[in-house]
């Protein structure tokens, strides 16, 4: 496997589009070589690219070790890792410049009634990272409800507004907040009071604040009425899975296995993903594998199905949350009458 990595550090914003992001609409600027048996030092595989949603991180840990323990070679793949640019991932995967990308189930279920040639074939976390924050030092916050009247940091989306209004409503409260989109790390923003509370990862960016020593008070979206969504997962495009089924199947069988060994050994899956990015990863070593134990212990796995497979439930759930609040269109722009067949969204067919 090819690495392309690169230094930008993961923000909160960024990292949220793993959580509950919405991808934009529109062709993709980042070119790629199409598919074929590759020429680089593994004559005779068949290339493929994998698009990264930002900097490498620990919800791309199943990727890099499938690349370090030799997965992929095995079955017969050049995995090419394409590094997160201007272009969303799920973009370059609709439009053909990558074969397969980051992108959970919120952002197919807006993209793909969108427009966006998106079939989630891999799901990361079981369930939602996501969390409603505020500094753990506020004495007059206790319960979402009390951010009623305070401001909200937010990132531009009114999906994000949705999650935070809906989480206080859940909680007995209005839901009514001052927005303010961010221009700055949340953490300066929340310290220098410029905003009261903002959304957050609870397997990345909450950890981060702990180990700095000025931890978050918490909320839980589903702990407040919220449905469960599978927050991060991998995506293709039907017009890729159709011409490359056993590629598709290769590929993702792979990754199972490299996520199934960060969920069974999370410190030794912590340390592949540094030894593939210290450029990027090779500063936060103790957050990197706080992240990797937290995503082995909640999220990587659930007891109720296969490790990667889909909640029928979870789908159904948040998709209803979606189109009830207003925030699914078709192509045109057009807010949509009728909700989708969430199955077709979403597949098992390459897990086994």
């Amino acid at each position: 496997m090819r690495h392309h990595t690169h230094t930008r550090t993961l923000t909160r914003a960024a990292a949220l589009l793993s959580t509950a992001a919405i991808a934009l609409v529109g062709c993709a600027s980042t070119a790629a070589a199409p598919n074929g048996a590759s020429a680089g030092e593994n004559a005779g595989s068949t290339r493929v690219t994998f698009a990264l949603d930002w900097a490498p991180n620990t919800n791309h840990i199943g990727v890099y070790v499938a690349d370090e323990l030799g997965y992929f070679d095995e079955a017969g793949l050049d995995v090419e890792i394409l590094p997160y640019g201007s272009t969303p991932a799920t973009q370059l995967v609709s439009a053909g410049e990558a074969d397969f990308g980051i992108g959970g189930q919120s952002t197919v279920q807006v993209a793909r009634t969108a427009g966006l040639d998106l079939v989630s074939v891999y799901r990361v976390t079981q369930r939602d990272s996501g969390r409603l924050v505020t500094l753990a030092d506020r004495a007059d916050v206790d319960r979402p409800a009390d951010l009623d009247g305070m401001t909200f940091g937010g990132f531009g989306s009114p999906l994000y507004s949705a999650l935070a209004r809906a989480t206080i409503e859940g909680d007995g409260g209005e839901g009514s907040f001052e927005e303010v989109v961010l221009d700055t790390g949340a953490y300066e923003a929340l310290s220098q009071g410029r905003i009261d509370f903002t959304l957050s990862v609870a397997t990345w960016e909450n950890l981060q604040a702990e180990l700095d020593g000025h931890p978050y008070r918490e909320f839980g979206y589903q702990d407040f009425g919220v449905p469960e969504q599978q927050s991060t997962g991998i995506v293709s495009s039907e017009a890729y899975l159709e011409a490359h089924p056993e590629e598709s199947r290769a590929f993702v069988q792979a990754v199972a296995r490299g996520y199934a060994y960060a969920a069974e050994q999370p410190d030794a899956a912590a340390e592949l993903l540094i030894a593939a990015n210290p450029d990027t990863l090779g500063a936060a070593d103790e957050l990197v594998h706080a992240s990797a134990r937290l995503l082995a212990e909640d999220y990587l796995t659930s007891p109720e199905r296969e490790i990667g497979a889909i909640d029928p439930e979870a789908w159904d759930a948040f998709g209803a949350f979606l189109f009830d609040g207003g925030f699914l269109t078709d192509a045109e722009g057009r807010p949509l009458t009728e909700q989708p067949d969430w199955s077709e969204y979403a597949t098992d067919a390459y897990l086994g």
